[in-house]
């Protein structure tokens, strides 16, 4: 009788050794190789985000992060485990072509249940149209940028306008009125990669052609309209503009002789610069923010908002469920509404997800973040809504456009041969 016990009690330890321990009670482990980290403005926030859900999670998740910080060593990476099958469970990418490609790989997590859950409506309306394919998203439009106009109220007032217009007639009537008075309406560059020229492309795309404007590409008649309007603002820009650079737009208006500004959240900072300080004032004291005017006949809506996409996240598709809701967890924690004002204001950036800016905020960034979350829908802007090689050819065509080389048709026909030849 003993040797049986004995020989039970040896069967009973070799099958518990034999046997893992269930799922429920392992630490689930979340690998996540990113750039936030290091001199990145978002990295002091995000270790502390990562620090914090970890506590919160002890003993159930824990994320690792794996520190990356030179963005093409970066991409570099990631392609090669991408294309070598060894995903991560969550990356961050800021390169169209790459996030394009890994959507269309399928080792990608689909995010659209959890979306549809609820999750969707706490981000900006629209900014997961451009990433939904065959009714899946597997990708999350991160941090954001978004485009409304800047302008000096002090040159508006001396022109006669207290308030900034709300159509694009009334627009270019303003424009009259700020070159009567001895100023340039607006900054324009054809010179370097266009870009400031590009975002009033942009404004405008959107403006005459609204929310679904690159459902048929260059086709969709908005993009002619929109050239012969571009021409038109060049009477209104400053000498040489067709060679100038972002510096020239820059300079124009910090030195307050040019009334309308357009360029990202980035460049808040310099308004509140003591640099570009003038006798004492800054520059934000005389800068207030408006939206895109609306289009006459046209088909985009006064809180139609032009965007880009700063950086992507994905995540590897999952075999285990329970990881995946881990994974699904973070996300979630890191793009809570609170935890994304503070975000916001500790690296500078705007995020895709919607929040109340932080009360320490400065007046100008307020504004940009509560266009942002009155947003209509957004829409891309034309680089980062076409092929790369759509932006190459930009800088050429808009000279050729404003040097009466080719019309507005051929301005586009240009940008068309560019694409198709890439």
């Amino acid at each position: 009788m003993k040797k049986i016990i004995a020989l039970l009690l040896t069967l009973t330890m070799v099958f518990a050794l034999s046997v893992p321990a269930f799922a429920a009670d392992e630490e689930i482990v979340i690998n996540f190789p990113s750039i936030w980290v290091g001199t990145d403005s978002k990295a002091a926030y995000f270790s502390k985000l990562v620090e914090d859900f970890n506590a919160e999670n002890a003993g159930s998740i824990k994320v690792v992060i794996e520190e990356q910080t030179d963005y093409q060593a970066y991409r570099d990476k990631i392609r090669t485990l991408v294309t070598t099958g060894n995903v991560p469970d969550i990356i961050t990418m800021d390169t169209l072509a790459d996030v394009e490609l890994y959507t269309a790989s399928g080792k990608f997590m689909d995010l659209t249940p959890y979306l549809d859950a609820g999750w969707k409506d706490t981000f900006a309306p629209g900014c997961f149209d451009a990433w939904t394919i065959d009714g899946k998203v597997s990708v999350i439009p991160f941090e954001s940028a978004i485009f409304p106009i800047c302008y000096n109220t002090a040159i508006l007032a001396e022109a006669g306008w207290d308030t900034f217009p709300t159509t694009w007639d009334e627009m270019f009537k303003m424009f009259e009125d700020v070159k009567a008075a001895g100023y340039n309406a607006v900054g324009q560059m054809a010179g370097e990669n266009a870009w400031t020229s590009m975002l009033w492309y942009s404004l405008l795309v959107e403006a005459i052609g609204g929310a679904d404007v690159y459902a048929d590409g260059l086709a969709n008649p908005a993009f002619v309209e929109a050239a012969e309007v571009l021409k038109e603002m060049y009477k209104y820009t400053f000498d040489g503009a067709i060679s100038a650079g972002a510096g020239d737009v820059n300079g124009h208006f910090i030195a307050r002789d040019t009334a309308l500004y357009l360029n990202g959240p980035w460049w808040i900072a310099n308004f509140y610069k003591e640099d570009n300080a003038v006798d004492g004032q800054l520059l934000a004291d005389v800068v207030d923010v408006a939206t895109n005017p609306v289009y006459e006949g046209g088909k985009g809506e006064a809180a139609g908002l032009v965007t880009t996409v700063q950086s992507f996240v994905l995540c590897a598709k999952q075999d285990d469920p329970a990881k995946e809701e881990a994974v699904i967890k973070f996300l979630q924690y890191i793009t809570d509404p609170d935890r994304m004002a503070e975000w916001s204001l500790s690296a500078g950036s705007m995020f895709f997800a919607k929040y109340t800016p932080s009360e320490d905020a400065n007046d100008i960034s307020k504004k940009f973040t509560q266009i942002a979350n009155d947003a209509s829908y957004t829409v891309l802007h034309v680089n980062g809504a076409f092929p790369a090689a759509f932006a190459t050819a930009f800088p050429e065509a808009v000279s050729a456009l404003v040097l009466d080389q080719v019309d507005a048709q051929g301005f586009v026909d240009m940008l068309q041969t560019a694409i198709d030849m890439a």
